[in-house]
């Protein structure tokens, strides 16, 4: 569909701060801390998508680099990856969220402003819920100096779902159709939480305990251990 000047600016703008703020809610969740965010009964112009969401400086230069001043493009996706990283040096990818444009897909009813603007505001705080019940979640709280670390990279290609180890398993958190293509964003994360040691003479793989959802094997106050 061809759109309008104004409507192209405005479609853009929201693509790149959908694409700024996602990357800020996945790493942010890595942090290993549980965040409260107080209501702001008024909103201002830095508030995207009605969502009070303080951005880490590092976060948004980095995610901004890798963007290049440009939007998604309809060939490479936007990826954040999550890793781990013992303190012996080990590394083990854990998730791949992915943001890309689907270009064959297209809503040509779909007004820019009220339409797709609020349903990029329902896709974050859906991506908010996910963030939080993957089992990297529970391992970023369980993260320590003397353990083991979470780790970030943004880049914009193909995700490298190889690095997840047999049996990942793959969730579509939502997609938005607008009228230039249809924005998709999904994850895919480890199910097998083995790290094969990297260093010479070392005999055991190193084990992520993987009983995320078993409260009767995870009490509240019990750290997971890096054997």
């Amino acid at each position: 569909m061809k759109l309008s000047t104004q409507e192209k600016k405005e479609l853009d703008k929201f693509t790149k701060f959908l694409a700024l703020k996602s990357t800020q809610v996945i790493v942010q969740s890595r942090l290993g801390e549980k965040v409260t965010t107080a209501c702001k009964p008024h909103t201002t112009g830095t508030d995207w998508f009605n969502l009070n969401i303080t951005d880490l400086p590092d976060v948004l230069a980095e995610a901004k680099k890798v963007l290049n001043g440009e939007v998604l493009s309809s060939r490479l996706p936007l990826c954040v990856e999550i890793s781990l990283r013992t303190v012996d040096g080990d590394h083990m990818v854990l998730e791949s969220w992915c943001l890309s444009l689907l270009p064959e897909q297209c809503d040509a009813t779909a007004r820019i402003v009220n339409t797709v603007y609020n349903r990029m505001g329902i896709l974050l705080k859906s991506l908010v819920s996910v963030t939080r019940v993957t089992p990297a979640y529970k391992l970023s709280r369980r993260q320590g100096p003397d353990s083991y670390v979470m780790c970030y990279r943004i880049y914009m290609d193909e995700p490298q779902l190889h690095c997840l180890g047999e049996g990942f398993k793959q969730v579509r958190i939502g997609q938005i159709c607008t009228p230039i293509g249809t924005l998709q964003l999904s994850v895919s994360y480890r199910t097998k939480m083995t790290i094969s040691p990297t260093q010479v003479g070392r005999d055991n793989s190193i084990l992520v305990k993987s009983d995320h959802f078993n409260t009767n094997l995870s009490p509240r106050n019990k750290r997971y251990d890096i054997k």
